[in-house]
Parts: structure tokens; C-alpha cells; sequence
């Protein structure tokens, strides 16, 4: 394994990842690493960085990895070439997996949602500082919840309601405040016979929120709450995806399941 360095060459080597392919120039570096508040030496920092990453990209390169730091007239570019990066594999895979969502292809999208949760293993570049970091810290951070809740949604759709539920449990516990989470936690227990607990969900997170935030939960939230209290025979059958088509927060649409998603979580 390598040792990257100090903290600012291994920001400065984020920064050139998270722009796989693009020059970037020093300017912009600057603006990456330190934004408003860069010292006056900022520039042979870099050029520093650069010189050192360099060398460990040289001394690295009879793994046959093929990655280079080059200066192509308007920026620094970082080229890959055959090694593999967790991040962009798991954007391969997420993407792959949702636009098999969207076109109803559901155990495949399910499947290509759950190899990228697997590439996920914790904060991007964390314990790195830098304006660009912490920005992309937190598109990331969005990318993965919003890619979560759909993996969360076909698990319901494929009739696995009680696979789904440890990891929803988990996914509210760590995210109190993302609503769809715990909307699709309650569906998921009221269909695994435990409307009870669904409710007691449901009463717990609202104290939560209240006391956190004084504002009651959102309308969808209501909405599920709702209908569980008068346990809706269409619960059970309509669909648990979000409609692209732009409908309201949580709007759920009764459809045709397909009949493996009748089967039940254990075939």
C-alpha cells in the first residue's frame, strides 16, 4: 500500500480524481484546497504536491496499474488508465441500476443497487479538508441516500418486505430526519405482519422530530400513518416506487405487480 503523503497532496490527489479524465488548472486547485483563505505560497504547494505524487506514482508503476499525473497546457489531468477506483465503479454500477429501475427491470436493478452499497464504505475522502471536498463530501453523501431509498423501494417491489427491514431499521436509526426511509420502513413492517410496530415506528420518530425540530412529520409520512390506522387492504399491492412522472412527496401508485413480487421474501 502506499503512503500518499501529507494531508494536502492526498486532498490534492482527491481533487484530480474527482475530476477523472479533465485538466485542472492551478488556479482552480487553489480554489479546491483552500479556497478564499489560501496562503501566498499556495502555488509551490501544489507544485510541491504535484512533485511528490509524481514520485510515488513512478515507484508505483511496475504494479502495472498505468496511473499518470500530466500537465497538458491547461491543467494537471489524472489518468487512471486500468486500476480501479471505488468511486467510479460505484457510479457505474448505481447508474446502471437505476436506469434499470426505470425501466422496469427490478430484480436487475435491485441486484446492480446492492453491488454498489457494497462499494460504499464510509464518508468520501474522509478527514480530508478543502472547500471542493467538503462540497463533494455532501453531493456524494445525497447521491448514495437517494440511490439507498431506491435499492430500499425495489426490495418492496420484489416482495421482500422482511429482507428490507433490518436495513430500513438501520437507515432510520442513522437518518432520523430522511423521511423516505422511515415511509418505506413502515410499509415494509405492516407488510410483514408487524402493523404494530409500523405505528410504534411511526410515534416514536414524530416525539423525534417534534422535540428536534418542532415541526410534525411531512404529509406523506401522515398520509402512510394514516391509512396503516385503517390497514388498507391497498397497502399490500400498490407500488412502493417513487413516479418519475413528478408526483407529489411519497405519492405511491396502486399498479400490477408482477407475480414475483407476490412470492414473498422467501420464494
Amino acid at each position: 500500500m502506499l503512503e500518499l503523503g501529507p494531508p494536502k497532496q492526498r486532498a490534492l490527489l482527491a481533487v484530480l480524481l474527482l475530476r477523472p479524465g479533465l485538466e485542472t488548472g492551478v488556479d482552480q486547485l487553489i480554489e479546491a484546497l483552500w479556497g478564499e483563505d489560501s496562503p501566498v505560497y499556495a502555488k509551490n504547494l501544489i507544485q510541491k504536491s504535484v512533485s511528490g505524487l509524481r514520485g510515488l506514482l513512478s515507484a508505483d508503476e511496475g504494479e502495472g496499474q498505468g496511473v499518470f499525473l500530466e500537465w497538458s497546457g491547461g491543467g494537471y489531468r489524472m489518468d487512471v488508465g486500468d486500476s480501479e477506483v471505488d468511486l467510479y465503479e460505484y457510479e457505474q454500477l448505481a447508474a446502471a441500476g437505476i436506469a434499470a429501475a426505470r425501466k422496469g427491470e427490478i430484480l436487475q436493478a435491485a441486484g446492480l443497487l446492492e453491488m454498489a452499497r457494497t462499494m460504499s464504505t464510509g464518508p468520501l475522502v474522509e478527514g480530508l479538508e478543502g472547500p471542493m471536498l467538503d462540497r463533494e463530501r455532501l453531493y456524494r453523501q445525497e447521491r448514495f441516500l437517494a440511490d439507498m431509498e431506491v435499492r430500499a423501494e425495489l426490495e418492496l417491489e420484489l416482495g421482500r418486505h422482511r429482507n428490507a427491514v433490518p436495513y430500513l431499521h438501520y437507515a432510520v436509526d442513522k437518518y432520523p430526519l430522511r423521511e423516505r426511509f422511515l415511509w418505506l420502513l413502515m410499509l415494509a413492517l405492516y407488510r410483514s405482519d408487524r402493523g404494530n410496530e409500523a405505528l410504534t415506528v411511526y410515534s416514536v420518530q414524530r416525539a423525534r422530530v417534534v422535540e428536534a425540530l418542532g415541526v410534525e412529520p411531512g404529509s406523506a409520512l401522515r398520509a402512510l400513518h394514516a391509512r396503516l390506522l385503517l390497514q388498507d387492504p391497498q397497502l399490500m399491492v400498490m407500488s412502493a416506487l417513487r413516479q418519475d412522472g413528478g408526483g407529489a412527496e411519497g405519492e405511491v401508485v396502486p399498479i400490477e405487480l408482477p407475480l414475483l413480487a407476490r412470492r414473498g421474501p422467501f420464494g
